[in-house]
């Protein structure tokens, strides 16, 4: 039966769910069109509860009301059906913190059951037509059972595609509610076994430390468990939820620590689990209580890879490495009848969900795409919920197919976390990026601030213009596209000049402003600001490093691998040739009259022309793509950070003095432009973007 044919019973009354008309004894009632949609969705989602939050996405998707108005509009529908006894409710049940409820009694009305308001014509009508039905009943028999024959082939096959369906994909996103209010920024989360405890890192200010924080649904209340951290980043629950793990993050110094609950200050019996790891990543839940997995780096060159460890013994034993070079496992997660780990794994631009099993110890890869995976956590034995940069999907883990549950606009849900019993929480920003101040900062003296340039969150990045100090040439994200754009600092417009769907940094701007060298995704191109157009300058295949312009834009300088060892080419803007330049390095700066260099570690030589012995500096830059190395006149500029601060280092070739100006990692992200003269950089300094946790709700 069509929906514009079905009536259903609510109580005493009837509602045609095709026409939105309600009936009581046979007479229409007169309904608001919001406050019939409000209905209409209450009889959708009856046996459940709908959350506030619920009814804004959903019954005023079209417009932006106040919570005072939703309430308003279900106080209207009461009133309706004459439910004004909140504690013993006919029809609408309302609970704090859950939402509203159908639960009047329902059933859906067929012809012989429905009693709708009927007109005396139309009955008397439907009385004088006899003889077609006694026509009907005398077909011949043959017919009638081909009919019925035909009628059951195409039931079993609706049931059949129905039944795939539901066994396959038959959980829901059905609701979400805020456990906290949007305040201060948290990085990560995790959640008892049981579900009432929900523990999570972050800060409230942008001068503060990230900290441990645990939240007790049932009471409400929220506490700060450290003070002491130096930049908590991943929390899990070990030990039947009488402890938490958290790794402290400072790279070459991060450590790994944890907290008894049993115990009214659980900083002060606060235990080092390890120290001094060069990175240690996220942490999670492991086969037995006294297990936690934890991903860890050893050095600058190591992989993450994924340890599971022993809290009573501290004996580590490696669980999962990346199976190519390059690679790395992002997270680890134990199934809840513990014979399986689902893994995060990624490669340049691919990402993979992987399964493997603790008794065959075979791997089974059960998604692969290109799109980022940030999270992925086990709803039960069967399905997994993972988070990529669409959204919310949910993953049959026999079958391999998954469904998108909830888009994910502005990649705002950044965090997951499910307990035992199926509870589900995340991270939810308030914004898709936080506001933000690009600083521009002295190099000499004090390194006192010349400017604060406030900017919308769109702009992710800031180069100086070679040739207007009131122009910048910017990075601008927006809806998931990256832009380069010119802006003016005075009056705040942009113009844009080449879009793409991938990622891109902005590497170096020729001196006539021509042209500009930019990196999409791991390819090298150069862009030509008259015609707009992009120049690949690396093949899609190739692994390649920065690059530079030189003699005053006529040349490009770029770092490439071949054949297993780095070299500097050399491509000729004009004629569109390309050459080697120079051998087994990696990166090349110029200098006012020769070159500073440096290789595959990043270590710094000074070379006075391209035949003499390179002469080593002392220092060593980093290939992290945020960070940036510069050289201006005859200094040399870098940067630096360990995940708690970031690094601004300065060293003059000739005098060999050394500069280093350092601040909080978001207070000066490391990805740094240099003017002409080398005598300012200007750098992006992040705000707090709030953020609330939720509970999933799923049927």
């Amino acid at each position: 039966m069509q929906k514009d044919s079905i009536r259903a019973s609510l109580g005493e009354f009837v509602i045609d769910l095709g026409q939105s008309l309600l009936f009581l004894k046979g007479e229409e009632v007169s309904v608001e069109p919001k406050v019939m949609e409000l209905l209409l969705y209450l009889y959708d989602c009856r046996g459940r509860y709908v959350t506030v939050e619920e009814l804004h996405d959903h019954v005023w998707a079209d417009r932006v009301v106040t919570d005072t108005a939703v309430r308003g509009t279900v106080k209207k529908l009461r009133v309706i059906l004459a439910d004004d006894d909140l504690n013993n409710p006919k029809y609408i049940k309302s609970v704090a913190k859950r939402g509203y409820k159908l639960v009047c009694e329902t059933k859906v009305l067929f012809d012989e059951d429905e009693h709708p308001p009927t007109s005396s014509t139309e009955t008397s009508s439907a009385s004088l037509r006899p003889n077609s039905l006694i026509k009907e009943n005398i077909k011949p028999q043959k017919k009638s059972f081909l009919l019925m024959l035909s009628s059951l082939f195409f039931i079993l096959l609706a049931a059949s595609f129905l039944a795939s369906k539901y066994i396959y994909n038959d959980t829901h996103l059905v609701g979400k509610e805020h456990l906290t209010e949007f305040k201060g920024e948290k990085k990560s989360i995790a959640i008892s076994s049981d579900g009432r405890f929900i523990a999570f890192v972050g800060r409230y200010g942008e001068n503060g430390l990230s900290q441990v924080y645990l939240l007790d649904k049932q009471e409400g209340v929220t506490r700060q468990l450290t003070k002491s951290a130096s930049n908590a980043h991943f929390v899990s629950f070990a030990q039947n939820d009488k402890v938490l793990v958290f790794s402290d993050i400072v790279t070459g110094a991060s450590a790994l620590k944890l907290l008894p609950l049993t115990v009214s200050d659980p900083e002060s019996a606060m235990v080092t689990l390890l120290d001094n790891k060069f990175l240690i990543g996220r942490v999670a839940s492991g086969r037995v209580p006294s297990e936690i997995l934890v991903q860890l780096a050893d050095d600058a060159e190591s992989a993450l890879m994924l340890y599971a460890m022993d809290l009573e013994s501290l004996n580590l034993s490696r669980l999962m490495t990346p199976t190519h070079s390059g690679g790395y496992i992002l997270s680890g997660a134990v199934s809840p009848d513990k014979q399986r780990l689902m893994t995060i794994a990624g490669e340049s631009s691919k990402y993979q969900l992987i399964i493997h099993d603790f008794t065959t110890q075979l791997d089974r890869v059960l998604s692969e795409q290109n799109r980022r995976i940030d999270d992925v956590v086990w709803m039960n034995d069967e399905e997994a919920l993972f988070l990529d940069t669409d959204g919310l999907h949910i993953i049959n883990v026999k079958t391999a197919e998954s469904k998108l549950v909830h888009e994910n606009p502005g990649d705002l849900i950044t965090n997951l976390a499910a307990s035992k019993n199926g509870h589900v929480v995340a991270i939810k920003k308030s914004q898709e990026r936080a506001n933000r101040l690009y600083i521009e900062r002295s190099l000499n003296g004090s390194g006192d601030v010349n400017r604060v340039i406030n900017t919308v969150p769109e702009i992710t990045s800031m180069v100086f213009d070679p040739q207007d100090q009131q122009m910048r040439w910017v990075r601008v994200k927006k809806n998931d596209v990256n832009y380069v754009g010119y802006f003016n600092i005075n009056n705040d417009e942009i113009s844009t000049y080449y879009k793409t769907s991938e990622p891109l940094e902005i590497l170096d701007v020729a001196q006539d402003n021509q042209h500009i060298l930019v990196k999409e995704n791991h390819r090298l191109g150069l862009l030509n600001i008259h015609t707009e157009t992009l120049l690949y300058l690396t093949a899609d295949s190739s692994v390649s490093s920065d690059a530079v312009f030189f003699q005053d834009g006529k040349y490009v300088l770029f770092g490439v691998k071949i054949a297993g060892e780095w070299e500097i080419q050399k491509y000729d803007v004009n004629k569109a040739t390309t050459e080697v330049f120079l051998r087994y390095f990696r990166s090349i700066r110029p200098t006012n009259d020769n070159f500073v260099v440096a290789d595959s570690a990043g270590d710094l030589y000074y070379l006075d022309s391209l035949q003499s012995v390179a002469e080593p500096l002392g220092y060593q830059i980093s290939y992290e793509f945020i960070t940036r190395w510069h050289v201006k006149q005859n200094t040399v500029i870098w940067t630096d950070f360990d995940y708690l601060k970031s690094y601004i280092h300065s060293v003059d070739v000739e005098t060999k003095e050394h500069v280093v100006i350092e601040d909080l990692f978001y207070s000066m992200y490391p990805r740094i432009s240099a003017n002409k003269s080398g005598e300012h950089v200007v750098y992006l300094s992040v705000q707090i973007n709030d953020s609330a946790i939720q509970q999933l709700f799923f049927d």
